[in-house]
């Protein structure tokens, strides 16, 4: 997961004014009846004066370059955060309002080839609904322009407005549930002899069920790839294998879905599909796909 990455200030060190007194004065012609002794001590001051300012440049000079050398290393710093660099992890910051429904947790994957999840098996009325739960039966939220706009999104014509009588805002979705319906479509096309006559998925033009799947091929690519798991397989020597064999049960930090899938629960926009129309200044945007393309 672009976390954002933190900055160091710094206060200017502030480096001594040397206050240089003038020590030569004016004195009446009368005084000069001090004689000898005073001009003696003038001289030795006045020959001791180019002495002094060397002094006070050689004390100083310790300081400044101790400065420079501080202000240059601040600046290499400040260079170094900001370029990229392999080492920095930190996720790139996305909003969304389920942001505070995602919990970590550590989770031991089960990739034993035969493992027996309630997400696998041969087709069932009971399998269908496990799937259903965790991702068609997922309502839409709303979200307000504000956290629209947050999102990186844009308040275009052609977007879903729900209306106002339910509060108004946009009609939204998260990714993971369309995701995992993805993958429920393509476990459904490995079984269909029995999908094709209880989905209706399966029963449109071959062209479009083509279309739909390979489309689904290419979202779980992309998030696959954009979340690209760089957690380490051990392989092991298993009897009966004339090869190495790879161990699949590696331990994840993955976010819990439950508590996920409650925060869409709490959140779910529950309106009739026929009150979820066009208003007068909607504009279409235009269909993402030629169908002649595809022969339709």
């Amino acid at each position: 997961m672009f976390s954002t990455i933190p900055t160091t200030r710094s206060s200017a060190n502030g480096v001594p004014r040397i206050m240089v007194k003038d020590s030569s004065q004016y004195s009446p012609v009368d005084a000069v009846d001090d004689d000898e002794e005073k001009l003696f001590a003038d001289a030795e001051s006045f020959r001791a004066e180019p002495h002094s300012k060397l002094h006070s440049i050689l004390r100083v000079w310790p300081l400044l370059s101790h400065g420079a050398l501080i202000c240059t290393s601040l600046l290499f710093f400040a260079l170094w955060m900001g370029t990229p660099s392999p080492y920095l992890h930190e996720d790139i910051p996305i909003y969304s309002p389920a942001s505070g429904a995602v919990d970590s947790t550590i989770v031991r994957f089960n990739g034993t080839l035969d493992f027996p999840s309630i997400y696998r098996g041969p087709p069932s009325p009971e399998l269908d609904a496990v799937w259903a739960r965790a991702a068609r039966d997922v309502l839409p939220t709303q979200m307000s322009l504000e956290e629209l706009i947050k999102a990186g999104e844009t308040d275009s014509p052609s977007k879903v407005k729900y209306p106002a009588k339910i509060g108004g805002g946009f009609m939204v979705s998260m990714e993971a549930p369309h995701q995992l319906h993805c993958l429920n479509l393509l476990r459904k096309a490995s079984w269909p002899d029995y999908y094709k006559h209880t989905d209706v998925s399966f029963q449109d033009q071959p062209q479009v069920i083509r279309m739909h799947l390979d489309h689904c091929i290419e979202m779980m690519r992309q998030n696959t790839m954009c979340n690209a798991d760089v957690k380490m397989i051990t392989w092991d020597w298993v009897e009966g294998h004339h090869d190495p064999y790879p161990n699949f049960n590696t331990r994840h930090q993955c976010r819990d879905y439950e508590k996920i899938l409650d925060w869409a629960v709490e959140h779910a926009v529950h309106i009739d599909k026929s009150e979820v129309t066009r208003s007068k200044d909607t504009i279409d945007m235009p269909l993402p796909f030629n169908p002649k393309d595809h022969g339709l």
